[in-house]
């Protein structure tokens, strides 16, 4: 067809973008509107709340620099900085934090609605129906409950952030190539570089951007091979320079640590990431409520023929990129979207010690299922309108199971019930809705989840320190002593077993051995502020006003915004005479409270 015949066809109406661009917001909005109010869960407190980096009061060099590599065990840098600017601008209020989810959600909606665009309106021959198709799959993508976890759960801002960031070097480089400004070249590798450092999986972002010329611009044309080999010598020069800095000391030994903690042997990762590819799948396809879950339980392959699918799934996985690879040139938007879905997943599927199945995973890697479905119809129907009120019942279904999603969040309790049901012989579900029972005190319901938790895995060291709380909080102290002794024999760096055993020994009346486990407890760098405020209680109430102090400090250096940890350490300095040092923690609070200057009063007369 002709570009005069192309562009006849395109509906060229005004209206079109401003109604589509507030539709995907609102729809958006109103699906995630009560992931607002989602509280911390889980992993986020160890990366926000316990996280002693990201605590940043001044926003000085150093302080950001701290915030982004941390202990140099992680490569995700520029999602820890923003972790650190939500910190700076709303300390611990949640709100802040899924707004700017949400917001990098909005983005790459946005991003992959133009990309999408500007891809079709090249392969189909109704400019029309290519518009409208993209807009309809950025819509799907945005409202599928497939990416509640990677939005709604805080920490996983790095896969949101790489999301972003990967869609929108791939929108830069069509641009550049259709456009020929060397800036979009330019915002291209500044927005590769970005995604880079915000999640591992984005590593085969480099490669995609590769392929994307080959599929797209150069068709796979004779000698495509030829003239692109100083791209693919490149493309492993710098996979291999990745791999050296991805593979530094410090990571190679974290990483060797969780492979001993790890449940599963490399080759049962391996073998079983056949069967949970296709489960994926599933769940992009078919979406259901019954399905989605924090937490999941896919069978575990011991072998290629036990369970007997294992095989199965991985001639069918080998076939569909087979099939991608050979008919690239005749169907080259299906050969892509193969290659993207597994390409997507390739980093976690491999031998690694993380969880064998996560849905936030899938954030990039749905994207060509579900275009499929926009595309399919709008290329096919006579009827534009007709695929139009399809999609959008579908997009109202999906917005629906979205909001419904969102709302099983809101509450930790809430949250694990859910898991616990849809992945009921797991430890970490019943774990973790034991440990939200005793935060509400309803320690016959907590006990009753913890003996399940310790039966689900007798050596995980929290389980144990869970139930011993719950036997300390009816009485039973010989029990209670036994748990928390067997948590520290599997977990001797586990802080939180030894401040049990200092609370305990405290009840007992056991002052002596009460101190000596709450000094174990504080060198080992318990993560929770909470515990160096009850030990520097522990301390004032027996006038042991410089260990008070210490305990009362270290409280407020995990928890700067926490007004009455910082009260009880500047009044504990004032009675030692150190005045200079509590007015400096008075003025350095990021909380205004008129507590905090009466406190220093006694100061000024000195």
């Amino acid at each position: 067809m002709s570009g005069q015949s192309r562009q006849s066809e395109y509906p060229g109406r005004k209206w079109f973008y401003p109604f589509a661009a507030a539709l995907l917001f609102a729809s958006a909005l109103i699906v995630y509107l009560p992931s607002f109010d989602v509280p911390f869960h889980f992993d986020d407190f160890k990366s926000i709340p316990s996280n002693p980096y990201i605590r940043i009061t001044p926003l000085s060099p150093q302080s950001l620099y701290s915030a982004a590599f941390q202990d140099f065990k992680q490569n995700r840098p520029l999602s820890n900085l923003s972790f650190a600017l939500n910190y700076y601008f709303n300390l611990t209020r949640p709100f802040g934090y899924h707004a700017v989810n949400f917001i990098f959600h909005l983005i790459t909606g946005f991003c992959l609605w133009f990309l999408l665009e500007r891809l079709l309106v090249r392969r189909m021959k109704d400019r029309g129906a290519a518009r409208l198709a993209a807009f309809l799959s950025a819509l799907l993508w945005m409202l599928h409950p497939i990416n509640t976890q990677a939005v709604t759960y805080i920490v996983q801002r790095h896969s949101v952030m790489a999301g972003a960031f990967s869609i929108l070097s791939l929108l830069c480089y069509d641009l550049g190539r259709t456009r020929k400004k060397t800036w979009y070249y330019i915002s291209c590798g500044l927005s590769c570089l970005c995604a880079l450092l915000c999640k591992e999986t984005a590593y085969v972002l480099p490669i995609f951007i590769f392929l994307y010329e080959l599929w797209f611009f150069q068709e796979l044309g004779p000698g495509w091979l030829k003239r692109n080999w100083k791209w693919a010598a490149a493309l492993l020069v710098f996979y291999l320079a990745l791999s050296a800095l991805t593979f530094r000391g410090q990571m190679s030994g974290k990483l060797d640590t969780d492979i001993k903690k790890d449940p599963f042997t490399w080759q049962e990762h391996s073998l079983s990431q056949g069967r949970v590819l296709l489960q994926y799948a599933g769940l992009v396809i078919y979406p259901s409520g019954a399905w989605f879950s924090l937490e999941h339980e896919p069978d575990i392959s011991t072998s290629l023929f036990n369970p007997a699918t294992t095989t199965p799934a991985f001639l069918l996985i080998f076939g569909l990129i087979g099939f991608a690879l050979l008919r690239a040139k005749k169907y080259p938007l299906l050969s892509f979207g193969i290659l993207w879905y597994f390409g997507q997943l390739a980093i976690e599927a491999l031998p690694l010690p993380i969880d064998l199945m996560n849905e936030h995973r899938l954030y990039l890697a749905s994207i060509p299922i579900l275009a499929a479905i926009p595309v399919v119809f709008a290329g096919r129907q006579k009827n534009l309108m007709t695929s139009a009120i399809i999609c959008l019942l579908i997009g109202v279904f999906y917005g629906t199971l979205t909001y419904q999603r969102n709302q099983v969040w809101v509450t930790p309790s809430r949250l694990w019930r859910d898991s616990i049901m849809k992945a009921p012989h797991k430890n970490r579900p019943w774990n973790n809705y034991c440990t939200v029972l005793i935060e509400h005190d309803d320690i016959d319901r907590a006990g009753k989840a913890c003996t399940v938790a310790v039966n689900m895995d007798p050596n995980q060291a929290e389980s144990r320190s869970n139930l011993g709380i719950c036997f300390m909080s009816i009485g039973n102290m010989p029990e209670a002593e036994k748990e928390f002794l067997k948590a520290t024999e599997l977990d001797p760096g586990y802080g939180f077993a030894y401040y049990n055993l200092g609370s305990l020994k405290a009840e007992q009346g056991d002052d002596a051995a009460a101190r000596k486990y709450f000094e174990k407890a504080m060198r080992l760098q318990t993560p929770s502020a909470r515990v160096y405020f009850h030990i520097g209680e522990f301390y004032e109430k027996r006038n042991e006003t410089e260990n008070a102090a210490r305990a009362f400090e270290a409280a407020v250096a995990m928890q700067p915004e926490w007004v009455e940890a910082r009260l009880k350490a500047a009044s504990a300095l004032v009675e030692l005479g150190n005045c200079p040092k509590a007015v400096e923690l008075v003025g350095s609070s990021p909380v205004k409270d008129s507590r905090l200057a009466n406190i220093t009063s006694p100061c000024a007369r000195r």
